[in-house]
């Protein structure tokens, strides 16, 4: 795969230069003729296009475009300093923003008049995906986690977030998958509503709660699970973000052996344990704290349903099967779906139900993490 982008890539490059070769060259003559459009396409791609995304390089196809003064897609203009040009093509790049006026053309304007090609841009959705760490206490900076924040106007000081209590905060800093907001006194548990301003007036109400305080699985203040008594911890280090936690130093025999770090009948929701079709809707989430140095993390996290057939899934918390994994010293939120844990269809959800938590994997290894606020929520 690294082979064939390089080979496109260069191949890209040596059309371009060509192009630059030819480009804006004008007749002997004072007179353009009216350019034309007979098709669009990828580069070094000969099917021709009705559609296009943002960012993508295309070429468009005509007649008369030596002259091109400038390439609109729907009301957003290409930088002259970026359009190639010669006599029978023009290869721009779609703008990366959001026209305020959708016409589905591209517009192509040259010293000879102007031509229209129907063409629609994909415009991304806006995704308000997830929290760094939901249970950020008030005066500390929360961290919003998505996609395209930039393009909806949401990363800048004029967006505000809406927290449950009725107190509002700015945005601090914003890029385009993060928004950071400092959290106001009396925030309270519950969702938040982001507001970005005019022209788009953007406003999302996020899935995930802030400090989400929904159907914990079991209560870590009067813990009664037949594992896990012995990992309990009040801190200071790391210091608890909601009370109790796991602190699991703890040297793992490897051989697959079963060796949990808690067990404990666990509540689920009354929706899963009356439609358990529902668990696509669903997943676990939990905070962990792994410090930065050795030995921090080194396996994926083993998760276990257990009500007479065992559900098991290992929860990749590194998101790239890297390990050893570490939050350099955070508390970090992790989301595992239970869409994920492959097909739980026709599986029974009881309330409660046994849970078992545990590393498991044919080697010894060696763990320091903190984990709390075992709990199961609607994410869609």
């Amino acid at each position: 795969m690294l082979s064939y982008k390089r080979f496109l890539f260069g191949a890209v490059a040596v059309f371009v230069a060509g192009l630059l070769g030819t480009a804006c060259k004008k007749s002997s003559s004072d007179h353009y003729n009216p350019p034309t459009i007979t098709r669009v396409a990828r580069p070094l791609d000969t099917a021709g296009l009705t559609s296009g995304s943002f960012t993508q390089w295309v070429i468009i196809y005509g007649a008369n475009l030596a002259s091109t003064q400038s390439v609109s897609f729907n009301d957003q203009t290409v930088p002259y300093a970026a359009l190639y040009a010669s006599d029978t093509s023009v290869t721009v790049q779609i703008p990366r923003a959001i026209p305020q006026n959708v016409s589905n053309k591209i517009t192509v304007t040259t010293k000879g008049g102007t031509a229209t090609y129907a063409f629609t841009v994909l415009i991304p959705d806006l995704q308000v995906n997830d929290m760094f760490n939901e249970w950020v206490e008030a005066g500390d900076t929360l961290t919003i986690l998505g996609q395209n924040f930039d393009l909806y106007g949401l990363d800048t000081s004029a967006t505000s977030v809406g927290f449950a209590g009725g107190v509002t905060s700015n945005v601090v800093a914003g890029t385009a998958t993060a928004l950071k907001v400092i959290v106001p006194a009396g925030a309270q548990a519950g969702p938040l509503t982001i507001k970005g301003p005019a022209p788009l007036n953007i406003s999302r109400t996020t899935v995930a709660w802030y400090k989400d305080n929904r159907n914990f699985l079991f209560d870590m203040s009067n813990f009664n699970g037949w594992n896990g008594a012995s990992f309990l911890s009040s801190g200071p280090d790391p210091a608890p973000i909601n009370g109790p936690y796991f602190k699991v130093a703890k040297s793992w025999q490897g051989g697959w052996n079963w060796d949990p770090f808690c067990s404990n009948n666990c509540a689920m929701p009354a929706e899963l344990v009356s439609d358990p079709t529902q668990y696509v809707n669903y997943a676990l989430k939990f905070e962990m704290n792994v410090p930065a140095g050795p030995p921090s993390m080194p396996l994926k996290l083993y998760m276990c349903f257990n009500s007479g057939n065992f559900k098991e899934f290992f929860f990749d918390v590194s998101g790239t099967g890297s390990y050893p994994f570490t939050t350099n010293g955070k508390w970090q939120t992790f989301t595992a779906p239970l869409s994920a844990w492959g097909n739980l269809q026709g599986f029974s959800f009881s309330n409660p139900i046994i849970m078992e938590f545990m590393l498991k994997d044919s080697n010894p290894s060696q763990s320091n993490f903190s984990i709390c606020n075992f709990r199961m929520v609607r994410i869609k």
